[in-house]
Order: C-alpha cells, then structure tokens, then sequence
C-alpha cells in the first residue's frame, strides 16, 4: 500500500468513525428524550395514584363515620321488629291456649 493510499485509508476510516460516533451522540439524545418522557408521565402517574388514594381515604372515612352508623341504626331498627314481632306471637300464641 502507497502512502498516498493509506492516507485515504486512514481519512475514509476516520471519517466513518466521526460519522459512527455522531449517531451515537443522536441515539444518545433521543434516549435522554425517552427518558425524560419517561421520568415526566411516571410523576403524574404518581401524582394521579396519589390522588386517587385521597379519594379512596375520604371514601372509607365517610364510609365508617356515616353509612355504617346508618347501616347499625336499620339493623338496630329491624331488630326491634323482629322482638316486637315474637311478643305479640307469644301473645298470640298464649290467647290461643287460653280459648282452647
């Protein structure tokens, strides 16, 4: 090989290198944006389960302070029927004997 051969050689080699490490610097970019795309949605997703456990939180205090205490008063309420219900069978049951 001639001088002036290896010269163009060593020109087309490093000219395939810079153009080689060029893309990888524009790969590397386009990672970054991914990456800062990534990081951005993972925040609000965060942001959103955040949220979400608030709501979910101020469901289950309303549930406990509230609707249970209205669901114990219906038993409660039901309940009572049901006594009331087995004193006048009782009663019921008692005139029965006593007419026989």
């Amino acid at each position: 090989m001639k001088q002036k051969e290896f010269q163009e050689f060593v020109i087309n080699s490093l000219t395939s290198l810079k153009n080689d490490v060029s893309s990888l610097n524009i790969r590397t970019t386009e990672q970054e944006k991914l990456q800062d795309l990534t990081v951005k949605h993972l925040t609000k997703l965060s942001e959103r389960m955040t949220s979400v456990e608030s709501t979910v939180l101020r469901i289950e205090t309303r549930m406990e302070n509230k609707i249970i205490d209205k669901i114990k008063g219906l038993f409660d309420g039901h309940q009572q029927h049901e006594d009331r219900l087995e004193q006048h069978e009782s009663r019921l049951n008692h005139i029965e004997k006593i007419a026989r």
